[in-house]
């Protein structure tokens, strides 16, 4: 006879495995100067689990003992914070006894002193807890800004040979491949970033990079912390030590560094960039502007801080992945190329209730002005641009309202408040200067409706066509792809409104109240269906 599982048992087993599931889930705690210690990229599936290392005890711990307890100091006196010291990283097993060894020697010794002190031998369930498995440690990502760089300008008093220096790859004697050339101040993401694709030039510098395991981390606490545990030593005023009071995850505004110096490079306040044998025009640039409106001198020339043309050429380079001087400018799923960065504003703004409707690649198809030659002038100076206003002479000629009534068979007409709706749309063009530059005069904004009017081809100036002129009550049956007149409408209207965030219409009769025949046949069809 078959034994048969008592439910009670069976339920408990369920409710285990429920449990487990649960407990399961992911939990970030707070860093708090704590450190994940895991290496899965050494030792793939742990045996006994990550370790949360509680850091900032350590350093409470061994208060009055310098950083040497556990970090070893290389050849210019400088600590390396990678842990345990001196051994081959990329090696389980040596890694492994070197954890043990140095923390458990430590441990040891303090416990031989009689004093408070960690996990000893035989307690590995003290380091490697099962709930750790559970737990992530997450940093915010540390943004090194505008106000920083500026104050430790000041503070170095313009020296910037501590932080910056260039590397010679062809240098036989290694301890001269580093030096400080002035005007040459790169990115630190220049050598160190490890995560993209170089040229044949760079790709030998960043070899050497990671031959020395020199990533951005590493880097930037080596350089950073050694700083400013030097200048403690010194008992001068120093920058932070510990985790948490770099990575504090609150980022400065474009408004909070709008008064903050920028780096100087010697770079000129206005920029002609015209390029040799182009076919297009020189365009001119307001290089103080955009300064002024980027959090980082990257956001255009990457790691470098070059002008584009040092990189990409006409043709392409093998030094920038023979990406081209006109996809640099132009590129739109870029945000580094003026046309990709230009793009991103529009599409954060409330600009997308008409750019929503424009092909991202020409936004020359809408309107005069927004063509190539705003930016190809060939004039060393910007156009100065005035903003546009609705009490200009021809504004006068715009009807105040538009009574909308050729599908007005179950709907009262609707009554569109069509000067309103323009002097809004005025007001947000003039808040922005991209907006200004580009649409130059009112009539541009007209374009964002009036999509394919012409003024050429108007039989009035300033009263472009209705939408009834292209788009037929019934569909076209000779281009079957154009909308009706209701989608014309509802499309345009509801989708602009979406875009900027509008609260109204969310209903039919936010813009037009039915007409009692529907009311009536509604009803009728309601009582015939009960």
């Amino acid at each position: 006879m078959k034994k048969i599982l008592p439910w009670g048992l069976f339920f408990l087993f369920v409710l285990l495995l429920l449990v487990e599931a649960k407990d399961n889930t992911q939990r970030t705690l707070q860093p708090e100067n704590r450190v994940e210690i895991a290496h899965k990229e050494v030792f793939g599936k742990l045996e006994y689990g990550k370790v949360i290392f509680e850091h900032q005890k350590h350093i409470d711990a061994l208060k009055g003992k310098s950083c040497e307890v556990c970090h070893m100091r290389d050849s210019f006196g400088d600590y390396n914070f990678t842990f345990p010291k001196g051994i081959n990283r990329k090696n389980s097993e040596a890694l492994k006894d070197a954890y043990h060894r140095e923390c458990l020697r430590c441990h040891l010794e303090l416990a031989s002193e009689k004093k408070k002190t960690g996990p000893t031998v035989l307690m590995c369930r003290e380091c490697h807890r099962r709930e750790y498995e559970k737990i992530n440690i997450t940093y915010p990502k540390f943004e090194f800004d505008f106000f920083l760089h500026d104050k430790h300008v000041k503070k170095q008093n313009n020296d910037c040979s501590l932080c910056h220096h260039t590397y010679d790859p062809e240098e036989k004697d290694k301890t001269l491949a580093l030096f400080y050339e002035e005007g040459t101040e790169q990115s630190c993401y220049y050598c160190h970033d490890f995560t993209k694709k170089r040229g044949p030039h760079l790709s030998k510098i960043v070899k050497v990079a990671k031959e020395k395991n020199l990533n951005l981390e590493t880097s930037f606490h080596k350089l950073c912390i050694n700083c400013h545990l030097r200048k403690l030593e010194k008992g001068e005023q120093a920058g932070p030590t510990v985790c948490t009071k770099c990575h504090t995850g609150k980022y400065r505004s474009l408004a909070e560094l709008k008064d903050v110096p920028r780096p100087d490079r010697y770079q000129p306040k206005m920029v002609f960039m015209k390029v040799e044998d182009a076919k297009m025009k020189g365009v001119p640039m307001d290089h103080l502007f955009h300064e002024k409106n980027s959090k980082s001198c990257r956001v255009c020339h990457h790691e470098s801080l070059e002008k584009c043309s040092n990189c990409h050429t006409i043709k392409g380079s093998s030094e920038a992945n023979f990406k081209t001087l006109h996809t640099a400018y132009h590129s739109l799923s870029s945000q580094g190329s003026c046309k990709g960065c230009h793009l991103v504003i529009v599409q954060e703004s409330q600009c997308m209730g008409c750019h929503y409707f424009i092909k991202k690649s020409d936004v020359s198809e809408r309107g005069k002005g927004a063509t190539c030659e705003r930016c190809h002038s060939d004039k060393k100076e910007l156009e100065k641009v005035k903003p546009f206003s609705v009490s200009e002479p021809q504004i006068e000629k715009i009807k105040k309202e538009i009574r909308i009534d050729k599908l007005s068979e179950e709907f009262e007409p609707a009554k569109m408040p069509h000067f309103k709706i323009l002097a809004r749309l005025t007001e947000i063009s003039n808040r922005s200067h991209l907006a200004t530059y580009f649409h130059k005069d009112i009539s541009t904004l007209c374009k964002g409706c009036h999509h394919k009017s012409k003024e050429e081809a108007e039989a009035r100036k300033y009263e472009p066509p209705l939408c009834s002129s292209c788009h037929g009550v019934s569909f076209d049956l000779e281009n079957p792809k154009k909308l009706r007149l209701q989608s014309a409408y509802h499309g345009m209207c509801i989708k602009c409104h979406e875009n900027m965030k509008l609260e109204k219409p969310k209903k039919c009769t936010d813009c037009h109240e039915e007409k009692k025949v529907r009311v009536k046949k509604l009803t009728e069809r309601s009582n015939a269906t009960n």
